[in-house]
């Protein structure tokens, strides 16, 4: 049988160095390579007059769109959904839950169930 010769972990971390200096050394030369494009985008952004410190506009419900579905308890249960508007965020939960229980009680009905 042979011998097998195991390097010192000195040896293999000098290796593993080599290694990541050439994969730092061709990474820098990409680099160098991408930061030209990058200066000149940079250059596009800076020239751009959009102002982002504006405050996101406030989502439009278009209410106007809902359906008109014809059964008198589904419209009004969608109806419902025009209160989204006047409540703050943290309600529109209870909205929801409302509409939703109301839509599957009168599908329920329709269903014979």
């Amino acid at each position: 049988m042979e011998s097998q010769e195991f390097k010192s972990q000195d040896e293999v971390a000098d290796e593993l160095l080599e290694d990541l200096e050439d994969e730092f050394d061709e990474d820098s030369e990409e680099s160098e390579e991408l930061d030209q494009f990058d200066s000149e985008s940079d250059e596009d952004i800076a020239s751009d007059d959009s102002d982002y410190s504006q405050k996101p506009a406030k989502p439009v419900i278009a209410m106007s769109t809902l359906p008109v579905t014809g059964e008198a308890r589904v419209d009004d249960a969608l109806g419902r959904l025009k209160d989204l508007e006047s409540l703050p965020v943290h309600e529109h939960v209870e909205v929801f839950e409302d509409v939703q229980r109301r839509l599957h009680e009168t599908l329920a009905d329709l269903s014979g169930q």
